[in-house]
């Protein structure tokens, strides 16, 4: 076998493989979903009864390796190492996760205060989404490289490279990112962003714009959402609304501070680039497919492979979990039982109101709940009997892209240059930008 034919084996087999797993749609038991979404439901059911045991030993586990990392009893602070750059936390973060465990043991035990002990609360958190987190991440960090490491983000890059170096100023492979969190979910964009920046393929900019814009939530939860909401009989033109202000804030916010203020600088020194062609006048088809071949030639072998595999889910199952699930329990805290998000959408109920929504008091609140989870101005659209406002509450929890209890945390946690107070100006940015054109949809289609 000829050492082309292996190149060409190498990019076609796992990239066919990632596709297949991860970007085509198949009807399973009768629903519409992709092939992750099979495999994360095999890991779901699995996991059976046990996901509650795995979920809160994750959170002990981590919570106590985390305070003897900080009390200097093992593994050395500030240490390059694995175990050191888990374990080795701020402050902020080593608070989160006793919270997150604190949380969770109440659920687990029934103890403490009976809002922690409730379904409505610790269920929701630790069963309704912990689990299904888990079972998302375990399924994308042993696949993704399939679809990153073997040279389908090269081919794909290069084929998308014209489009998205006019219209977003990005390059082509962060095509790739936006159809995973599309067809997959936005946490594995993310992963795939993440990767990316870390091998050098993106600048700090590049890379903050991707994770803030193009991580979109993804089709299966889309359709969840307009079902929780009450506007699944209108879905498709809701989603083609949705698909339009996203595009919208895509190609605003990025020329806008903070994102427009972000570097062209490395966090390591770049790769020799896949998808730069050699000066020769060719087809960008051609181009695509010397791309992904130079691109495989480099590609992992297994025990590199696993070794990816294996230190990305170790990453996310510490460094995330325990945080995200601290956050998911302070949301749903205080969204339902707090009077805040409605204080914070009292100043915007006129606003709502000259935009011809009904129920705007109800609605205000979710206008910024979104922020510390994306289901919650679903949830407060399904109180609320307007098509129309449950139309653009839906909507919202879509398009903000920026919730604290898990894409939060991910590029907080993670290497990408992007702060806590970035983070809430491009929410904002991205709900002033977006929310004129719901309420125009929502008049349209759902009056």
């Amino acid at each position: 076998m000829s050492r082309i034919t292996k190149r060409q084996l190498l990019f076609v087999v796992p990239s066919l493989a990632g596709m297949l797993i991860f970007l085509l749609p198949v009807r399973w038991n009768g629903q519409l979903t992709i092939g992750i979404g099979i495999v994360t439901e095999w890991i779901r059911q699995l996991m059976g009864e046990y996901g509650l045991h795995i979920i809160v030993a994750i959170l002990v586990t981590t919570s106590l390796l985390t305070l003897l990392t900080t009390a200097g009893v093992i593994f050395r602070k500030g240490t390059d190492s694995l175990a050191g750059r888990l374990f080795s936390v701020p402050p902020v973060w080593l608070l989160l996760r006793l919270a997150g465990t604190v949380f969770g043991l109440a659920y687990f035990l029934q103890i403490g205060p009976e809002l922690l002990r409730s379904e409505d609360v610790g269920g929701a958190v630790f069963v309704g989404i912990a689990v299904n987190v888990l079972s998302v991440y375990v399924a994308a960090c042993l696949l993704l490289p399939l679809l990153t490491d073997f040279g389908f983000m090269e081919f794909t890059g290069t084929l998308a490279r014209p489009v998205f170096r006019r219209t977003f100023r990005l390059p082509g492979r962060a095509a790739v990112d936006s159809m995973a969190s599309v067809v997959g979910a936005s946490s594995i964009g993310l992963l795939i962003t993440i990767g990316q920046y870390e091998r050098g393929l993106y600048t700090a900019r590049e890379a903050s714009v991707i994770a803030t814009n193009f991580s979109i939530v993804s089709l299966p939860f889309s359709l969840v959402v307009a079902r929780v909401a009450g506007i699944e009989a209108m879905f498709v033109p809701w989603y083609g609304v949705v698909v339009f202000a996203c595009l919208v804030a895509a190609i605003v916010t990025p020329r806008m501070p903070p994102l427009s203020r972000k570097t062209e600088s490395h966090f390591r020194e770049p790769e020799p680039p896949a998808d730069a062609t050699d000066g020769r006048q060719r087809s960008t088809l051609r181009d695509a497919w010397q791309n992904a071949l130079a691109r495989s030639a480099g590609a992992p072998g297994m025990p590199e492979y696993l070794r990816i595999c294996l230190g990305n889910l170790a990453f996310f199952v510490v460094s995330v979990i325990p945080a995200a699930m601290a956050l998911a329990t302070i949301a749903v805290l205080i969204t339902f039982h707090t009077p805040v998000f409605y204080w914070l959408g009292s100043p915007f109920i006129g606003l709502l109101e000259l935009a011809g929504l009904p129920s705007a008091a109800a609605a205000a609140p979710g206008l910024f709940s979104g922020f510390l989870d994306q289901f919650m101005p679903a949830i407060a659209a399904s109180a609320i009997d307007s098509s129309v406002t449950s139309f653009v509450l839906a909507g919202l929890s879509v398009c903000q892209l920026i919730y604290m209890s898990e894409a939060g945390v991910i590029i907080l946690r993670s290497s990408l240059p992007l702060t806590l107070i970035e983070l809430v100006v491009v929410f904002l940015l991205r709900t002033i930008l977006v929310l004129p054109i719901l309420v125009i949809g929502a008049h349209v289609f759902a009056a």
